[in-house]
């Protein structure tokens, strides 16, 4: 899908993306993530720039991860008890999360980089309707 496609909180909205936040600009302008689900994978849109100090994000990238990735396996670099002590979780709450929120929450520990990889362009943008 190109970009222009997902340029809008509309236009991602209507394609079903959701997020940490029932408001989408939300989960991305302040948060940095937000996914759309089908059968097989698990898309996410995630911030790569704007200005951390104010947790104000204008540029996003994309990842696509398979609905049964194991986190636990893909990332075994992780320190899950520290992750799971960061989110006040066991790691029975943790492991019960649907993946979206696992990765959210790897995020919030690790950072977008750690857990997305480098991203080697300059992003796109997404516009919030008004």
């Amino acid at each position: 899908m190109n970009t222009t496609e997902i340029n809008t909180i509309s236009k991602l909205e209507q394609l079903g993306y959701i997020g940490t936040d029932a408001d989408l600009a939300t989960s991305l302008f302040e948060y940095g993530l937000a996914w759309k689900e089908d059968d097989k994978q698990i898309e996410f849109i995630y911030a790569i720039g704007g200005d951390y100090d104010k947790i104000e994000y204008n540029k996003f990238d994309r990842i696509t991860f398979n609905t049964d990735l194991d986190v636990r396996k893909e990332f075994d670099w992780a320190d899950f008890a520290e992750v799971e002590s960061f989110t006040g979780l066991t790691s029975d709450q943790f492991d019960a999360l649907p993946l979206p929120h696992k990765i959210n929450d790897l995020i919030g520990y690790y950072g977008f980089e750690n857990v997305c990889g480098s991203s080697y362009w300059e992003g796109f943008q997404i516009e919030e309707d008004n």
